[in-house]
């Protein structure tokens, strides 16, 4: 178990990373009930979050051998879950447009996708409370390769139907929200809170995740052009079983928490909302926390709605190729792969979250290439360029949350944050849902990228109070 440093003041910080460090390279050992402090938020600080003073913690030395291996173990366990997760966009969508015909459908199920993804990720902290985070992550993982082979023999029967479809992704949804939670809430269990050490997690197991879906972008697509959006999909169930089995294989401190509270279905309703309360608390009742919340969740919500909406519908009713999505999917995470690297090897150079944010600003104005083009050769640097941009940003905010919010509270803020983006995508899916069945579709997207410039110029300003 690990315990919070008491009333140590924020100057302190820097010299309590190094500690907790030393104790992770075996320079100091740390027994079951004398985990490094560091891990665990201040408890009697004004803020819940640490001050811009903190950020200057000299480099951390290198994890022991132990801490090492898990962190490979999540890095590879993420990238084999990220080559099945790429199916799902592709070839859901793909699904409902083949046979259900219009975007409205398209637009309905991403609804659905992200309104049970922000319900179940606030079931997150609790279920880590109990089960621990690795876990819980491997648990779910498992439970979505179940459905989607669930959904592989509904479509196999011929009894595929929007009543059969969206019970199913409704379900797949809410897993993801606490895949993702969670998963998100792991690296601070292996590393502490030391800026240094998160950035550079972060942005290698960013470039292994979008390494792994380029290749599973790709694959999806030569299997939607060979066999179909259905069967595509049976590359998802075994590649999920073999995550979960490395992240049931990572061992990672457990956070300062009581034992579970006891009682029926409504002490765990009640434990749930309290969960959702103290996330808001968290992330609304800090003034530069709700400046990172505005910088971190509108850059994902358009990057959200780009992958999983407007690509499959600008490469089937503009470019009239639905395998082109696999393309431009493709070019969207090779731009998240270059995001990455450009961080892990320019970020002891820029340190915050300032210019990161105010170039992933920029970025999301090349979006309106689909508006002016049609042309792959020209779609795909643009798309590449705008996605590298916004990935630099999101893991430089990323690493600011995570070294920000105490151990034991991160998978109530993360879930906080993660349910505003996953709604703000949904409604955001909704609304470019009408607006794409009541205008031609060239018409729409001048619409649609307007709309992403005014959030973009939101996210442009936000930088500026980042700015330390």
């Amino acid at each position: 178990m690990t315990r919070s440093l008491d009333k140590i003041p924020v100057s302190a910080a820097p010299r309590a990373a190094a500690q907790s460090f030393s104790l992770l390279t075996g320079e100091a050992l740390a027994t079951r009930g004398e985990s490094p402090s560091v891990l665990a938020a201040p408890a009697h600080f004004d803020s819940p979050f640490l001050s811009p003073a903190s950020f200057s913690a000299p480099r951390s030395p290198a994890p022991s051998p132990e801490t090492a291996k898990n962190v490979r173990r999540m890095m590879v366990g993420t990238a084999v879950m990220k080559s099945g997760m790429e199916t799902i966009t592709l070839s859901v969508p793909m699904l409902a447009l083949t046979a259900f015909g219009g975007i409205s459908a398209v637009a309905g199920l991403v609804v659905v996708y992200g309104l049970s993804q922000a319900v179940f990720a606030a079931m997150a902290g609790g279920l880590a409370d109990r089960f621990t985070a690795r876990k819980v992550l491997a648990g779910a993982v498992v439970a979505q390769a179940a459905l989607v082979a669930a959904l592989i023999a509904v479509g196999a029967v011929g009894a595929l139907s929007m009543g059969t479809l969206i019970p199913l992704y409704l379900l797949i949804g809410g897993v993801t929200g606490v895949i993702e939670t969670t998963r998100h809430s792991i690296p601070t269990l292996l590393l502490g809170q030391d800026e240094a050490a998160l950035k550079k997690y972060n942005a290698k197991l960013h470039i292994s995740y979008e390494t792994a879906g380029v290749i599973g972008a790709l694959a999806a697509g030569a299997l939607i052009g060979l066999v179909g959006p259905l069967w595509s999909l049976a590359i998802q169930p075994p590649a999920f079983a073999l995550a979960a089995w490395f992240f049931w294989r990572v061992r990672h401190p457990l956070p300062e928490a009581g034992a579970p509270a006891a009682g029926g279905i409504r002490a765990r309703i009640a434990d749930y909302f309290k969960d959702i309360k103290a996330g808001s608390k968290l992330v609304l009742g800090d003034g530069r926390m709700r400046w990172v919340a505005l910088a971190f969740v509108l850059p994902q919500i358009v990057h959200r709605v780009f992958e999983n909406l407007l690509i499959p519908v600008f490469a089937k009713k503009v470019l009239e190729n639905p395998s082109a999505s696999a393309w431009l999917l493709t070019a969207s995470n090779a731009g998240e792969l270059a995001g990455a690297a450009v961080l892990l090897r320019l970020a002891a150079r820029f340190p915050g979250s300032h210019g990161w944010v105010k170039w992933g600003a920029l970025g999301l104005l090349l979006t309106w290439a689909l508006a002016f083009s049609h042309s792959l050769p020209i779609l795909l640097p643009m798309i590449l360029f705008s996605s590298m941009s916004w990935a630099a940003s999101d893991l430089s905010l990323r690493s600011e949350v995570q070294r920000s919010v105490s151990e034991k509270d991160q998978p109530r803020a993360i879930s906080f944050l993660y349910g505003a983006f996953v709604i703000g995508s949904s409604l955001l899916s909704l609304a470019l849902g009408g607006l794409f069945g009541a205008l031609p579709t060239a018409l729409a997207l001048y619409w649609v990228c307007g709309g992403f410039s005014a959030l973009a110029l939101t996210v442009l300003f936000a930088s500026r109070r980042l700015k330390r």
